[in-house]
């Protein structure tokens, strides 16, 4: 009789405990690059790993306030730690790959590129990262993982070198400090 009770509880158990929202794939954006752009305020682009390629840009006085608003306006959460890669305009760019590393946890393979153009995303990040990659494997652009540009940003000269993209993928190397 005993195990009977037992086994009728954790049957009832098993029925109300369903799938959380919270666990599925589909209800999260997965971060594939961001664009900061903007000294006292924020203009973050984000673009997604997506079919479509479409982007969101949103703005606030930081990039937590424009991440937050950003998942309203997508109804998504974000994930960050997938990140491929971030341009920068040069500005801050010493706190922002700091907050970006510690506290969205990119990934530390993931690239840092430069660029005065904000509708950089209008060509695929895909395009982009590789135009990076295959520039850094000619020699043609240096090393910009977000370690190593972090070391070169708070080493001696507090400077880098990194890859300049524009839309149309164009690299040039630019110095961020």
């Amino acid at each position: 009789m005993t195990n009977k009770i037992i086994l009728l509880g954790m049957l009832i158990l098993f029925t109300f405990t369903g799938c959380e929202s919270n666990g599925r794939v589909h209800d999260k954006n997965y971060l594939r690059a961001v664009s900061v752009s903007g000294d006292n305020e924020k203009i973050v682009t984000f673009t997604f790993f997506t079919k479509d390629g479409k982007y969101i840009t949103t703005s606030g006085k930081d990039l937590t306030e424009a991440k937050e608003l950003a998942e309203l306006r997508t109804g998504k959460k974000i994930i960050t730690g997938y990140t491929e890669m971030i341009v920068l305009d040069g500005s801050n760019s010493v706190d922002i790959l700091e907050f970006m590393l510690h506290k969205w946890k990119v990934s530390p393979s993931c690239i840092i590129a430069y660029s005065e153009d904000g509708d950089v995303f209008d060509s695929s990040v895909e395009k982009l990262t590789g135009s990076v990659n295959n520039a850094i494997s000619q020699g043609k652009a240096p090393e910009c993982d977000i370690i190593t540009v972090m070391s070169r940003l708070l080493g001696e000269n507090q400077s880098a070198q990194v890859a300049g993209i524009s839309s149309d993928g164009i690299i040039s190397v630019h110095t961020i400090n």
